[in-house]
């Protein structure tokens, strides 16, 4: 592949991401609940409505869950992995399209709340004080946390909870995903 095929791609790729990261901090934005006055959290809204109109009308809003982000996302990436097939000239066919945008969806999303959960850990040692950065960062990952926090109670003063929410992401990648991964790329012809 040339270099300009290869950098083409590279921005492809990064586009994709970018459009893909902001809709997934959208869904799970509005699935934890955050404070919608909040600018980081108005910007996401404003740059990822325009995608999500169309999906609005497809999908009603129940509850917490922002349907029209998690399908635009994934739209995105089943319109990324079929251009990739395409000008690499491998046919990877509909249900090999379908496995590696849900597993990349499930994989991105698995990312992001594991840097959140980083992010807000070192945030609560670094800046204990009050920060609405901070601040939206514990209301992003506090409804991860809870059900790990009843499980795993402080240690002397120490939440360990994020800990162990970290091990069953790689754990979930690890045994759930890649194994679906596998199965795509048996499919390829």
């Amino acid at each position: 592949m040339s270099p300009v095929a290869s950098g083409g791609l590279f921005l492809l790729q990064f586009f994709a991401g970018l459009v893909t990261f902001v809709l997934l901090l959208r869904f799970l934005m509005r699935a934890t609940r955050v404070d919608w006055r909040h600018p980081i959290v108005g910007f996401v809204a404003k740059v990822t409505n325009p995608i999500c109109r169309p999906f609005g009308m497809l999908f009603k809003h129940i509850g917490q869950w922002d349907w029209t982000a998690l399908s635009a996302a994934f739209v995105v990436e089943v319109l990324f992995v079929g251009l990739i097939g395409f000008l690499t000239g491998r046919d990877f066919g509909l249900m090999t399209i379908l496995l590696v945008s849900f597993t990349e969806i499930a994989n991105q999303l698995l990312d992001l709340v594991f840097w959140l959960i980083v992010i807000q850990a070192v945030l609560s040692w670094v800046s204990p004080g009050y920060n609405p950065n901070t601040v939206l960062f514990n209301q992003m990952v506090a409804p991860i946390l809870r059900p790990f926090q009843k499980i795993i109670p402080p240690i002397s003063g120490i939440d360990l909870s994020p800990l162990a929410v970290l091990v069953a992401i790689q754990l979930t990648q690890i045994v759930l995903l890649r194994p679906i991964v596998g199965i795509a790329q048996g499919l390829v012809g």
